[in-house]
């Protein structure tokens, strides 16, 4: 028997397993599978990646100085979001596509229904195919075709009537019908495969417009021609221009019907007209078109029979035997093997190629987003370390800054507090040596005091209180004649010393408007002497005593030695009150008899007989027994005279020195018990201004220290989160890095070429 359709030229490679057909896990087609799965996850995690990252981004405050920085990047990756939300669509829809092309009546459908194992397209003697169909997978049970500007989905069977070039009703010849086949029934479309069967390219111009519509996305072309004549010239042009559209397209020659070589009785010359076929059309590849070198060119070109082939796996899926009926027994086997060799190889081809074609560049645009996002990511690093580095510079000083306010301020607190004390006990003791030098001399303010004076009660009241505010007037004008000048200047420079050491703990750029820069200029110590109250209690004696009268005989001689007689003797400063006391606890005055006063003058006359008294008597009883009475009338009259002189002089104008002279020495008393008091008041005056200017420095230096420990704190705060930012960007870097090694993976896995990037 036989064997015409034989070739030795070539070992097939289709495992015995697989002569019917692609092993279920061995399919070539399978890989493009894996690879659109393995590309899709990893692009889909790119994209969540990406607007993990924007969002960061976006959400990323450095600094000022970055901030357009920070947008540019924003935008970038924006940018990539849409570019992979893209390719993310584009993979989705990605199918490996071949396409068949021939002359009419060449068995294109009748191809395509072979490797389809079962008779979908049109197929018959003659101009079939009208228009170009597309075979999808469909995940749906019964197949339906959709036909151009309709969503609608038609019955299969309507097929023949609409793509049929006899039927009346029928599309343009660059029209594309898509065809839906349940995946379950063909194993090739379930592996992405979309098969385009195409009208003869002999029947319209309109290759360009073909070549631009339906094969521009196509991973392999078919050239499915007539064994029974050679290649002819119209094919080669068509596939001439796909060649110029398309850099080295994947192109496969089927020389189809070679069944009519079975039954040849000249068998040497069937193997000559094969040899010069496949010269011719590895010729073609080769040399004129240049696709591939002429040993790949040897494995695209194939001598089938596409129509045996079709019948025996439709019978074989029937449970009838793959041959007889209509197929050629002689040499039937050999085309079969051929037949399944082209699938194999154009498996290989088509999965390489669609691989290489459609995820190749999508690894490597995906490679260079993941680079870019590494470098934006590593640049927002870079920027959060030098701000954080330029924070913790700052925040160092200011902690530098208030350890020294802290330290300074404790120090000039102590040292301020001693200056002020030392400058209160100056000034209390100044005022108090001045204050004693002015009672000195309240004899003579006193006497400058100018009033009409008056011995009526009410008219008295009415002088003294003039005088106490008159008194008190001058002694607080000569105490600050004396003092104000030396205080204000010594009180101004404790000030301006306090103001300069302070200043020196506020920032630079404090504002100069809330800085107590000069002492207060208004500030004067105020001497409260309240004269007033002191002298409340003064009684004068402004009433007649004869100076040699017995009362004023018996005070100056008497009392000095006798004390009880000196309390009895009333004091001839306050022989009389001429106002009643003020109000308050009144010790009662003790009024004596006469007989009491005689018994204290008795025993003040026998107390002259001590040596003095003893003499004063003898001498008077001496002159009373030799002048006689005539001498003591004289006296008499004398004394007489000498008491109506002072009665006459007792005027207002003695008066009122009286009163001022008795005035002077009760005020100067009292005055000499107030002295510490005062000084003491005048001290604290001054102690509480120096510390009242003090505290509105140590406020302000307070408010200084805390404002640089919310410094402190917010630098803190920044620090941490520019911190954060900086582990969140190398964590983002990282995980970019694995999408990159991902890529580079998928690239090695599926042999493509990451040079190509």
């Amino acid at each position: 028997m036989r064997n015409s359709g034989s070739i030795p030229k070539r070992s097939f490679s289709v495992k015995e397993s697989d002569k019917n057909g692609v092993g279920e896990h061995s399919s070539p087609l399978h890989n493009f599978v894996k690879a659109k799965k393995k590309i899709n996850e990893t692009v889909s995690e790119i994209g969540k990646y990406l607007d993990e990252a924007n969002r960061f981004i976006c959400g990323c405050e450095i600094a000022e100085d970055y901030k357009s920085n920070i947008k540019g990047f924003a935008c970038d990756v924006a940018g990539f979001l849409g570019q992979v939300a893209s390719i993310t669509e584009v993979i989705a829809r990605d199918q490996m596509k071949v396409a068949f092309f021939g002359r009419t009546s060449n068995g294109k459908s009748t191809v395509v229904n072979a490797m389809l194992q079962d008779r979908i397209l049109p197929m018959g003697i003659g101009h079939t195919t009208n228009c170009f169909l597309s075979v999808n997978g469909s995940d749906s049970a019964d197949p339906y075709i959709l036909i151009p500007e309709s969503d609608e989905r038609r019955n299969v069977k309507t097929l023949g009537q609409i793509a049929h070039a006899l039927f009346e009703e029928k599309l343009d010849h660059s029209s594309l019908v898509q065809v839906y086949w349940p995946k379950s029934r063909c194993k090739m479309l379930s592996e992405d495969v979309v098969l385009v069967d195409s009208p003869g390219i002999d029947v319209s111009p309109d290759l360009d417009l073909w070549i631009d519509k339906h094969c521009l996305d196509a991973d392999v072309f078919v050239l499915v021609c007539n064994a029974e004549s050679t290649l002819m010239v119209t094919e080669k042009n068509f596939f001439h221009k796909v060649n110029q559209k398309l850099s080295k397209p994947n192109i496969f020659i089927l020389n189809n019907r070679w069944d009519a070589s079975a039954g040849e009785p000249d068998v040497e010359m069937m193997e000559l007209v094969k040899k010069q076929h496949l010269q011719r059309n590895v010729d073609f590849l080769s040399k004129e078109l240049k696709c591939v070198d002429k040993k790949q060119a040897e494995d695209r070109v194939f001598f089938v029979s596409a129509k045996e082939t079709l019948m025996s796996r439709m019978q074989k899926h029937q449970g009838m035997p793959e041959e007889g009926g209509a197929i050629h027994v002689d040499g039937f086997h050999g085309r079969k093997l051929e037949f399944e060799n082209f699938e194999h190889k154009f498996e290989e081809c088509i999965s390489k190629s669609a691989i290489q074609t459609k995820f190749e560049s999508h690894a490597g645009t995906g490679i260079g987003i993941v680079n870019a996002v590494q470098n934006i990511l590593e640049q927002i690093a870079g920027c959060a370390y030098e701000h954080r580095k330029r924070l913790i510079s700052a925040k160092r000083e200011r902690e530098n800054r208030l350890e020294f306010v802290k330290e300074q301020l404790d120090y000039c607190t102590n040292e301020c507090k001693e200056k002020i004390k030392h400058l209160s006990t100056r000034i209390e003791q100044q005022v108090a040596d001045a204050m004693t030098e002015e009672i000195g001399r309240l004899g003579v303010l006193v006497n400058e005091f100018e009033h009409p004076f008056h011995t009526h009660p009410g008219f008295l009241r009415t002088y003294k209180k003039e005088l106490h505010e008159y008194i008190e007037k001058g002694l607080g004008r000569n105490l600050m004649a004396r003092c104000s000048s030396s205080q204000t200047q010594l009180i101004q420079e404790t000030q301006q010393d306090m103001i300069d050491r302070l200043q020196k703990l506020l920032p630079c750029d404090e504002p100069q408007s809330v800085l107590p820069l000069t002492p207060r200029q208004d500030f004067e110590v105020c001497y409260q002497l309240e004269i007033h109250n002191l002298c409340s209690d003064f009684k004068e004696d402004i009433e007649f005593h004869f100076s040699l009268g017995w009362e004023a005989l018996v005070k100056r001689f008497l009392a000095p030695r006798n004390a009880r007689l000196a309390i009895l003797v009333p004091s001839t400063d306050h022989h009389r009150e001429l106002e009643p006391r003020p109000a308050g606890p009144v010790m009662p005055r003790c009024s004596y008899s006469d007989e009491e006063m005689t018994l204290a003058v008795i025993h003040g006359v026998a107390s002259l007989t001590s040596r003095t008294a003893t003499v004063v008597v003898l001498a008077g009883g001496l002159l009373w027994r030799v002048m006689g009475w005539r001498i003591i009338i004289c006296c008499t009259g004398l004394y007489g005279g000498l008491y109506v002189i002072e009665r006459l002089r007792w005027t207002n104008s003695a008066k009122e020195k009286t009163f001022k002279r008795q005035f002077v020495d009760f005020a100067s008393e009292k005055l000499q018990l107030v002295v510490s008091f005062t000084s003491s008041n005048c001290g604290l005056q001054v102690q509480q201004e120096l510390s009242s200017t003090f505290s509105r420095l140590q406020s302000l230096v307070h408010r200084s220290k805390e404002n640089l420990e919310d410094e402190i704190l917010e630098l803190e705060a920044e620090i941490t989160r520019l911190e954060s930012i900086e582990s969140r960007a190398r964590v983002l870097k990282n995980k970019a890095c694995w999408f990159e090694s991902e890529l580079v993976d998928f690239l090695k896995t599926f042999g493509l070429n990451k040079s190509k990037i």
